[in-house]
């Protein structure tokens, strides 16, 4: 925690040299860490969504109900929601920090999630979980985007986190290369637990930085229900068609 010289100090130097945006690196930083022009190229996940995986429906008038999808073939979570979907703004700044590396947009990220956290508030879960990297792929990185994530959604919500519960058992392909069938096949049996009493009786939020066609998210709340877990599913954006 800054001490208040520091919290001065800072100002001061803010007011001196106002903080550049991340990531166009030339607005100024304003409301969650980005400026106003990349803030307005994000766009919200809001509306009428399906009650299960939070996808939006394209017409507004039927209101919140369960899709066409999750009727067919039931969720191993409660519900999923998403922040932003998964395109201009929000897919380059994903990109850059996933696979650049680039640690300056942690903080803008972190705060951006928390806007999907209002239906998790009231009913606060045990444990915050990210989706796990393999350790190859972790040495790959650096880092677990969904780990940084995690942990500000933790923080918010006065939830613990458990990082090392769930783990990612097989190296496989990124997922970005496949196609949805693919998606499944390749990540089926890549997770397991650590501890077979971690979850037990437990609502665990389970957070990642994409829901693309949910197969990753699908396969770790499996695998924590299996364990007597009740999971729920929390991303920075989703891939949408509307």
């Amino acid at each position: 925690m800054r001490s208040p010289v520091d919290t001065i100090l800072r100002s001061f130097i803010n007011l001196l040299f106002p903080p550049v945006c991340p990531l166009c690196r030339s607005g100024l930083v304003e409301d969650r860490g980005l400026c106003a022009v990349c803030l307005s190229g994000l766009k919200r996940i809001e509306g009428a969504l399906c009650t299960v995986c939070g996808v939006p429906f394209t017409s507004q008038q039927a209101g919140e109900h369960t899709c066409g999808e999750c009727i067919k073939r039931k969720a191993p979570f409660v519900k999923a929601r998403s922040a932003f979907a998964y395109e201009g703004t929000m897919a380059e700044a994903i990109r850059r920090f996933k696979y650049a590396g680039d640690g300056a947009l942690a903080r803008p990220l972190g705060d951006l999630i928390t806007e999907a956290l209002g239906p998790f508030e009231a009913e606060r879960p045990d444990l915050v979980v990210p989706v796990p990297l393999h350790k190859k792929r972790l040495r790959q990185r650096g880092f677990n985007q969904s780990l940084v994530l995690a942990r500000r959604v933790a923080s918010t919500l006065g939830a613990r986190l458990d990082y090392l519960s769930l783990i990612r058992t097989r190296y496989t392909r990124p997922q970005i290369q496949l196609k949805e069938r693919e998606r499944v096949e390749n990540v089926r049996g890549a997770f397991d637990i650590t501890d077979p009493s971690a979850f037990k009786d437990r609502t665990v939020l389970l957070v990642d930085d994409v829901y693309t066609t949910g197969a990753t998210v699908r396969e770790c709340a499996r695998v924590i229900r299996r364990a007597g877990g009740e999971p729920r599913v929390v991303t920075l954006a989703r891939a949408v068609s509307v």
